[in-house]
């Protein structure tokens, strides 16, 4: 279970996130709605690691939790970019390896396993070979989320998942979240599309601008 407790955070003076609390349990969808300029992205680079926040507390499964100390160490929350982050020089393969060969004392032969195995999952395994350009956006997509959970995280991040997706692509990310969500992966999705929440939440919590 994840919990943000009265959570706040300024950036040059201004404040962009007031008191915002909710949890999380095992296995949920948490969708955080909002217009922009609400703070959604900056929640959730705050949940990840790679924003810090002036007050409030995060709590893991019941113990204190520091992101930008604790999941850099331990990778126990993984996030898909809206923008994917796919490293150019790399094949898909590749793109979906590097970090548990970087991190973790996982065999080689286990690492092509493990990877072979993800590149099945999510529909991949005749794109192994091919670099991010020879990708589509939605091929691209499922490399991320392929790299993402390559770690096993506990919690899997979404940045704006269907900005920029014809329906079909957004109904297709819609079934990966819910084949997530059957394998009891805790989800957490920034979206200003509100009904892709509805159809993807077990809770949805409202983020507005602060005047």
């Amino acid at each position: 279970m994840l919990k943000l407790e009265n959570i706040t955070k300024q950036i040059a003076g201004r404040p962009i996130l007031k008191d915002v609390s909710f949890e999380v349990t095992q296995g949920q969808t948490l969708c955080i709605v909002g217009p922009s300029g609400a703070g959604k992205t900056t929640i959730l680079r705050t949940i990840i690691g790679l924003t810090n926040y002036d007050s409030g507390e995060i709590l893991l499964n019941g113990q204190k939790f520091i992101p930008q100390i604790d999941n850099i160490n331990q990778g126990v929350i993984g996030v898909v970019f809206q923008d994917f982050r796919l490293f150019s020089h790399l094949s898909t393969a590749e793109n979906i390896s590097l970090a548990p060969r970087l991190k973790t004392k996982t065999t080689p032969k286990e690492i092509q396993a493990a990877t072979e195995k993800l590149l099945a999952q999510l529909g991949l395994t005749d794109k192994a070979d091919l670099y991010p350009f020879q990708l589509s956006g939605g091929q691209k997509q499922r490399v991320a989320i392929a790299r993402a959970l390559a770690l096993h995280p506990q919690i899997l991040c979404w940045d704006e998942p269907t900005s920029a997706l014809d329906p079909d692509m957004r109904d297709n990310v819609v079934s990966l979240i819910e084949q997530l969500k059957q394998e009891n992966i805790t989800q957490i999705v920034v979206t200003h599309d509100l009904d892709f929440a509805q159809k993807i939440a077990d809770q949805t919590y409202e983020l507005a601008p602060i005047k």
